[in-house]
């Protein structure tokens, strides 16, 4: 394709290039081959100050740039170095907006490595440099300096050209062909110099065969597991967890579990921090599943604890049942991971758009990052793929979300080839199936048609199954869904996206029978877009003034209030709009469907499915409308847009998860390290549905007295009072420096974290400490990175931050608690709660704070050698007599209740020994 590209990287004192400058240039000249022409090599003269971070960041420093070259005097150099070659690099859009905004012209020819990667490296799970680097053999220089980070661009190119290169040549120019709708260069680099002679295409890739998955084939009676079988499992732990360590409360759990198996029953168990309650249930649990042919289902709130599990302790488990004798071989215990039907690619709909050859630029797009992938996969789990946003919403229309091969045994079903018969397959044969608290509850309102028939369930992080119930039980319509939904008929072009939608599928069939058909749907689109924003903007007028927490209860009054009557009004017009789309889709459908084209049932599959999220989001909206009932909370809220949205949850998920999930189940064990509220766990049974459980509290084994100082901070004022947040930032700033760093504030609030974060980055920084703000600096995943690679970091951080963080070790060895988290007063669902119960804050608030308050200080010690200060920064935890519940709710620590400077003088002296 060309004989010389050109491998660009920069450094610059931050993101925006509005308002960040160059600091570094690095260019590296080479051959298709790699071998290495010229460099260039440039520190620049920012005009200002390189950021503290930036320079540990980079390695380039103030003393460095002062003595360097402006900019404007080396971009001849720049340009004459580049030239008209391919200029390559990671990320390189990033790259060529700084130095466009500097005004230095570059060739407009630029391939970007990192979406090269994602065509050709799928199954990576990160396509930083570094990531892909690694994955393909290329060894790089210190990071985060530009002409060592061109140089490693630079051998990545050529390693992922060697990559394509390896392709079967079908597989190389369809893959080609779907690049070039979007980026003709990319699919030049792709194809090589036969691309302008070959068009490709047709190439169907060839999946990896399903496996073998034998039946569970059940006893009766059920042989129970014996004290002495457990005991023996537990010797022989040490053959598959490493440094594996006998703990009394891991064993008494296990034996817990090992009874309510026996016996039967429903058991709620706090295991603390080090008890190692994972292995505890899955001993048991996996024990009787195998002697018994029966099903255990694994409920978790988050990915995290599900990839833990399948590819973690499971495995490891398997290797004791080994060493202990409950199996011969591996495959006589099987574990599986089910997933909602939406995260599975249906391969008729993706198959049958593909060979319809209709040029939809989405489903080209989204089949760039699939078509390598899927002679790969055994799953055709998204989850396999890193998709950003748009890419995501085109997966939804190929999904096996709303289909019924399984029911009409299509060609794919017949041959293996479905994705989700896949899933359905592997779970049915599982003695241990992982879930998570989404599916498990959204089988409930289904009917019980996605998980196959259990009788045995273990909820680990049941802290959150009330939460995660209120969500799928209740429902929420708003401006952007219904954009999301509207667009899957029609998207009209934009700098962002081009054209999509079916319109844009109708819109490539024969121009005479369907170029109306497609210029009504896109007219009826605009129209219902168009009747939408009125009556979003209505319920936006039920809000007072923009703030933080923009909710308001939907009462009696305000359904008689002129308000509410112009939220009727637009709904009236809105609903006709609906209706519009609704009829003239239908009507297209049924055109398509007669048409003797050869893509009529494929494209009529795609304006069905489209049709169904139209058809459920006016049912919704609907619904909501006319919300009533007094077991249910209505209210509205304000978007990002700061359109209005309406929302309604139960007001109780307790009494629904009795009856349709608990009772129903022969063994429940729910889990988790934070169920109890003063050494009480009657509230959290109330609110999760239990009828008289079994309970179990264990401690945690680490050593919290030597482990955590607990420091109450004297002299930072009461959040009511003025300055509160001033003396929160001069608390957070001082023990920040204290701890040099390695530290996380935790806040209940996201206008007082930004607030605080403004307030204390020019000092932390000052001296060489990175301050970093979630939603400001980056997502949480980002933030628990830099904090775990670079400890010289604070990280400030709202809700997700309370839980789940989990950083052993030195880098995170400060923790300071900002504000007690308690529920907000104006949040509708908390409100409508309280409200059960005959004294709201002693009865709810209280207990549901102190169990919050758990979970954020458990975010400190996770491991027995960890080390560290908890400082608590709200007064209240002493002035007010409940405070004492939220102290004595923890472990025995070693405690202090100073003013600020001695609490950072303590907190330092613990943290040096």
């Amino acid at each position: 394709m060309t004989s010389t590209y050109v491998a660009l990287d920069l450094e610059t004192t931050g993101l925006d290039p509005e308002r960040d400058r160059i600091i570094e240039v690095g260019a590296v000249r080479f051959d298709p081959d790699g071998n290495e022409l010229d460099t260039l090599s440039y520190i620049v003269n920012p005009g200002r100050e390189v950021p503290a971070f930036i320079e540990r960041f980079t390695g380039v420093t103030n003393e460095m740039t002062i003595r360097a070259p402006k900019l404007a005097s080396i971009r001849l150099d720049i340009e004459r170095f580049v030239g008209d070659a391919v200029v390559v690099g990671h990320n390189i859009g990033f790259d060529l907006h700084f130095l466009a905004r500097e005004g230095i012209r570059v060739s407009p020819k630029a391939v970007d490595t990192a979406g090269l990667a994602r065509y050709l490296l799928p199954a990576l799970q990160g396509h930083g440099l570094m990531e892909v680097a690694g994955a393909l053999g290329v060894e790089a220089g210190d990071h985060h300096r530009a002409l060592n980070d061109a140089r490693t661009a630079a051998a990545v190119f050529v390693g992922l050209l060697r990559n394509a290169e390896g392709l079967p040549e079908s597989q190389r120019f369809q893959l080609a062909r779907f690049v070039s709708m979007h980026e003709p260069l990319l699919a030049q680099v792709i194809a090589g110099d036969e691309w302008d002679k070959r068009s490709g295409g047709g190439h169907i890739p060839v999946l990896r065969p399903a496996r073998e998955h034998p039946p569970l084939e059940p006893r009766e009676p059920r042989i129970p597991i014996l004290v002495e079988d457990l005991r023996r499992a537990f010797e022989a732990a040490p053959a598959g967890f490493e440094r594996f360590e006998q703990r009394p409360e891991q064993l008494e759990m296990a034996e817990a579990v090992r009874s309510a198996f026996h016996r039967g029953g429903h058991w709620l168990i706090e295991a603390g921090t080090g008890v190692g309650k994972s292995l505890a249930y899955l001993l048991p649990a996996a024990l009787h599943a195998i002697q018994n042919g029966e099903r255990v289902v694994i409920s978790t709130n988050t990915i995290a604890l599900q990839e833990q599990l399948l590819s973690k302790d499971i495995p490891a488990l398997r290797e004791v049942l080994l060493s202990a004798g409950a199996i011969k071989a591996p495959d006589e215990f099987r574990a599986a991971l089910l997933k909602g039907r939406s995260n599975y690619l249906c391969m008729k709909r993706w198959v049958g758009n593909y060979a319809a050859g209709l040029g939809d630029p989405d489903f080209a797009r989204l089949s760039s990052a699939m078509l390598v992938w899927l002679s790969e996969t055994e799953t055709g789990d998204r989850s396999e793929l890193n998709l950003d946003p748009s890419e995501w919403v085109t997966w939804q229309r190929f999904s096996a979300q709303d289909t019924d091969c399984l029911a009409r045994q299509d060609r794919h079903v017949r041959e293996g080839n479905c994705f989700l018969l896949r899933a359905r397959q592997a779970a049915e044969s599982a003695h241990i199936l992982v879930v998570n608290h989404a599916l498990l509850l959204a089988d409930l309102v289904a009917g019980g048609s996605a998980i196959p028939d259990f009788d045995h369930l273990i909820i680990d992080e049941a802290h959150n199954l009330e939460d995660a119930a209120t969500n799928q039980f209740g429902g929420s319509v708003s401006m952007r869904k219904t954009v999301d939904v509207l667009d899957g008929i029609y998207r009209r072009p934009s700098r962002d996206h081009r054209e999509g939608g079916v319109v844009t599928l109708v819109r490539a069939l024969p121009e005479a029978a369907f170029g109306p058909v497609a210029k009504s749907l896109e007219e009826a689109v605009a129209r219902c877009t168009e009747k939408a924003r009125p009556f979003f903007d209505a319920l936006a007028m039920l809000l007072p003034p923009t703030g933080e927490d923009d909710r308001v209860l939907i009462t009696g009054g305000i359904r008689h209030s002129d308000v509410w009557g112009r939220v009727e009004s637009a709904w009236h017009d809105f609903e006709i709009g609906l209706r519009d789309v609704e009829a003239r889709v239908s009507t297209a459908r049924k055109l398509i469907s007669e048409a003797a084209i050869e893509s009529a049932e494929v494209l009529a599959g795609e304006v069905d499915s489209a049709l169904r999220k139209v058809s459920d989001l006016h049912l919704q909206a609907a619904q909501l409308l006319g919300a009533t009932a007094d077991d249910l909370i209505l209210w509205a809220g304000r978007d990002r847009d700061t359109t209005g949205t309406l929302n309604v949850a139960p007001l109780e998920v307790g009494p629904r998860l009795w009856e349709e999930l608990l009772s129903r189940r022969r063994v429940v064990v729910a889990t988790s390290a934070t169920l109890s509220a003063n050494n009480d766990m009657s509230f959290a049974s109330k609110r999760l549905g239990f009828e008289d459980p079994q309970v179990l509290q264990l401690g945690s084994p680490f050593d919290y007295p030597n482990a955590t100082l607990l420091c109450a901070v004297e002299d930072v004022p009461d959040p009511s009072e003025r300055g509160y947040l001033e003396g929160v930032a001069r608390a957070v700033v001082e023990l920040t420096l204290a701890s040099d760093g390695r530290a996380l504030a935790l806040f209940t609030s996201n206008a007082a974290l930004r607030r605080v974060a403004d307030l204390v980055r020019p000092e932390l920084e000052a001296a060489g400490i990175i301050a970093l703000a979630q939603g400001v600096d980056g997502s949480p995943k980002q933030l628990t990175d830099q904090l775990r690679n670079n400890p010289r970091t604070l990280v400030l951080g709202t809700s997700s931050f309370w839980e789940g963080v989990d950083i052993r070790g030195d880098a995170l060895s400060m923790l300071m608690i900002a504000r007690l988290p308690f529920g907000v007063p104006s949040d509708p669902v908390f409100k409508a709660r309280s409200e059960q119960y005959d004294d709201p804050f002693g009865q709810y608030s209280l207990p549901a704070a102190i169990l919050k308050f758990r979970q954020g200080f458990g975010r400190l010690i996770r491991d027995k050698d960890d080390r560290g200060v908890v400082a608590l920064l709200d007064r209240r935890i002493w002035e007010k007599r409940y405070g004492k519940q939220f102290v004595d709710s923890l472990p025995d620590c070693t405690r202090l209740k100073a003013p600020m400077d001695v609490v950072a003088r303590h907190a330092m002296e613990w943290l040096e020994r």
